[in-house]
This record gives C-alpha cells, structure tokens and sequence, in this order.
C-alpha cells in the first residue's frame, strides 16, 4: 500500500473531521498516547526480559506502531501535508546526515 492511500483510508475513520482547535488536539494527543505506549512497553520488555521481546510484545508494539501511524497520518493531513511527501523529506534529510557524519 502506498502511503497517500494509507492516509486517505485513516481518513475515513478519523473522529473530528473539522479543522479546528478540538481536532488538531485529538490528532496531537493521540500521536502522544500512542507514541507513550510504544515507550511503556519497551520499557517493560528492557526491564522484565533484558530486552529480549517475545511475540506478545512484537505483537502489542506492532498495534501501537499502527495507532502512532493513523495519528500521523491524520495530524498531517490536518496540516495539509501528504505522507508520501514527509517520508521522502525525512528520507534526505537522514541520507544528508548520515553523508555529513561521515565527513566528521
């Protein structure tokens, strides 16, 4: 699947489709929450299993990932912004990086 057409389809389920102060903070906060939860079960997994995740936990952070995903997605288009478009950006600006890292 290409990442607009992810996009499009989050979309379809997002809960406030008005542009407006209520949905650029449903949009933030969700991204946060999930993000959060990313963080929570990797700590778990660093704390209880010395970082060794077993299949429940590669599948609780599989879900979150998606959830973090749909907030992105749905905050960018809130900006007007395509997710195809800030996945080539971030892809330079990592390659630029890395080449300017490289020089150090």
């Amino acid at each position: 699947m290409k990442l607009n057409d992810y996009q499009q389809k989050a979309l379809d389920s997002v809960a406030i489709t008005d542009k407006n102060l209520a949905a650029l903070a449903h949009r933030t906060l969700g991204l946060t929450g999930e993000a959060g939860e990313v963080a929570s079960i990797v700590k778990k997994i660093i704390r209880d299993k010395n970082g060794e995740a077993d299949s429940g936990d590669i599948q609780k952070i599989t879900e979150k990932l998606g959830d973090a995903m749909y907030y992105v997605a749905t905050l960018a288009e809130y900006f007007s912004l395509d997710l195809e478009s800030i996945a080539t950006s971030n892809l330079k600006k990592s390659a630029d990086f890395k080449k300017n890292r490289k020089r150090n």
